[in-house]
């Protein structure tokens, strides 16, 4: 069987808050450095801080003799195994370590057995927390079938007092629970998979699996299982867990907390695969009481020998009924993490629906706009046409031909925004790049009356970058400066290329004299769709710079005078060595 295992590093702090880079097969580098895999702009990282690579065990991070030391989950590390929800910090970056497709088709080995092989007897019950009562099964209309159990009456036993040392413990599985509920980024099989594991060692159960109401069928589906590493293999069936869909019904019906104990010894466990066979001693199952209604189970057991059972009629239970309480204080916490998590999705999606909306209104204006300049052009053009005025065709030819100027770098800016890629690397002269710029847009500039000027260094000519990319980032930045200065007078933008002192960053400048960038707009300044400029702009233009210097693992810095003018300055590390390839591809585990 074939096991497909990538990782992701997710910048959960420091600046590119929100970046993620995707880990392969091969050793990922991360530093300040352009030749990383995973390169971060941040003056406290060093070129080349750290290394992720597979080895045999999984994923393994190592410092590379970095100045400011690679962090572990707050220990600072050399070389250490890395797993899934781990952080590392390099510099005054926080990065989240997240393993992705790991696992394989074969489906979970539960079972939920029903008739005569599921007549579990319930000893006893725990009525869920005081509170807001939720919503049971049968008050939600959820589908669930008893079988043919019966119906015994059982004990509901009250909470006692707990000694000092249960209550501790159990304080401290619920803030070891607490702890797998609150990272915003984790799934809901990983946050199930870990409250489960957490569950399984704290009650001491052999096995555990959690069961969630399918909002297709209404029925109660496995979402999770977990075996402890100390279960016996010598069982005599297979490794299928049977959950009896009777005690499941009970629960999600009633939304009590059961146990059962010594299942095995009841009279109606005799003949085909029952529970006896599968060496059930006894088990404990609790809802997932969400804020309204119950959502699943989570059920635990322990497994014997079926020669001990027989040996033994009466062998000494590990499931109590502090087991029990805590097992339900466990649902609890559980199944408000479900709730939780349902609400983080459908909130990402409302803001992903408000986001499309916004871009599709943004772009549909912008669009608009030029189309009706291409319309009064042709419109001209057609004029010229029929009264042979060749003044009417240039004039309308030039108004078609700049807003086909227009509509070109606005889809490009889409584009840009729109996909992740590396740079295309080459030795290329920034000088010749800005010069480019500055000769594109001179017409522009003397249109609006502004003096556009270029300064260029004489060191070094040629440096690595993506051109086509730098270009553009360039061009942006320059038609901002150059609205930015429209109609003042002595209006002037300013282009500057150089090296920075320490010879490790190539620069751009671009200054103006205009007004400078309102305080309380800085922080939304690189926001697609922020705009200051009204009809005239598309909020594409800086954070599409802002994206093609940070995917050159650099940034851009803002020198901001209100009332005085502003510098924005393009920057990104040279590099040294030759790029590491981009791997997409996943590491392939044999087992």
């Amino acid at each position: 069987m074939k096991i497909v295992a990538t990782a992701t590093l997710l910048i959960v702090e420091g600046t590119g808050q929100g970046t993620r880079f995707q880990i392969g097969r091969r050793r990922a580098g991360i530093g300040r450095g352009a030749d990383n895999a995973v390169r971060l702009p941040d003056s406290e990282a060093s070129r080349f801080h750290a290394a992720l690579e597979w080895a045999e065990t999984g994923f393994v991070l190592s410092d590379l003799g970095s100045v400011n030391g690679t962090f572990l989950n707050g220990a600072q590390i050399d070389r250490q195994r890395i797993v899934d929800g781990d952080q590392l910090q390099v510099g005054q970056t926080v990065l989240l370590f997240r393993v992705v497709g790991v696992g394989s088709s074969k489906p979970l080995p539960v079972d939920l057995v029903s008739g005569a092989e599921d007549r579990s007897s319930i000893v006893s019950a725990i009525d869920p927390p005081e509170g807001r009562r939720p919503v049971t099964a049968a008050e939600a209309g959820t589908e669930t079938s008893a079988g043919s159990s019966e119906e015994r009456p059982f004990e509901s036993v009250g909470v006692s007092e707990s000694t000092e040392a249960e209550a501790l413990a159990s304080l401290a599985a619920l803030y070891r629970i607490s702890e797998e509920v609150a990272d915003p980024t984790a799934t809901l099989e990983t946050i199930l998979q870990g409250i489960l594991d957490v569950a399984l060692e704290v009650v001491s159960a052999d096995r555990g699996c959690v069961l969630m109401v399918s909002r297709e069928s209404g029925l109660p589906v496995p979402r999770v299982y977990r075996g402890r590493g100390h279960m016996r293999d010598s069982r005599s069936c297979d490794d299928t867990m049977p959950v009896p869909r009777s005690i499941v019904d009970v629960v999600m019906m009633q939304g009590h907390g059961v146990r059962t104990s010594d299942a095995q010894h009841d009279n109606r466990f005799s003949g085909g695969r029952s529970i006896l066979q599968a060496g059930v001693r006894e088990a404990v199952c609790a809802p997932l009481v969400g804020r309204q209604t119950v959502l699943g189970v989570i059920y635990l057991d322990t497994t014997t020998d079926v020669a001990d059972v027989m040996k033994t009629r009466s062998p000494a239970g590990r499931l109590t009924e502090e087991s029990l309480r805590l097992l339900v204080a466990i649902g609890r916490h559980a199944g408000l993490a479900i709730d939780g998590q349902r609400s983080q999705q459908a909130l990402v999606k409302a803001e992903r629906l408000a986001a499309v909306g916004q871009a599709i209104a943004t772009l549909s204006h912008h669009i608009k706009n030029i189309l009706q300049g291409v319309r009064g052009g042709s419109y001209l053009i057609n004029l010229g046409l029929k009264d042979h005025d060749e003044q009417l065709i240039e004039k309308g030819w030039g108004i078609v031909d700049r807003n086909q100027g227009r509509i070109y770098d606005l889809v490009m800016d889409m584009l840009t925004y729109s996909t992740d890629r590396l740079p295309a690397w080459k030795r290329a002269d920034v000088n010749g790049i800005v010069t480019d710029v500055c000769e594109l847009l001179q017409a522009r500039a003397g249109e609006t009356h502004v003096c556009l000027q270029c300064e260029l260094s004489e060191r070094p000519r040629e440096v690595d970058c993506d051109p086509e990319g730098i270009h553009r980032a360039v061009l942006n930045v320059v038609v901002n400066a150059i609205d930015a200065v429209e109609g003042r007078p002595g209006a002037k933008v300013s282009v500057t290329t150089g090296i920075d002192s320490s010879a490790e960053w190539a620069f751009i400048d671009v200054e103006d004299n205009g007004t400078g960038v309102p305080e309380n707009e800085m922080p939304q300044l690189f926001a697609i769709f922020e705009s200051s400029k009204g009809a005239r702009g598309t909020g594409l233009g800086l954070a599409v710079s802002h994206k093609i210097i940070g995917e050159h693992g650099g940034e851009i810095q803002v020198e901001n005078s209100p009332g005085a003018g502003c510098r924005f300055r393009l920057t990104w590390p040279l590099r040294t060595a030759e790029p590491e390839e981009p791997d997409e591809g996943a590491v392939a585990i044999e087992s």
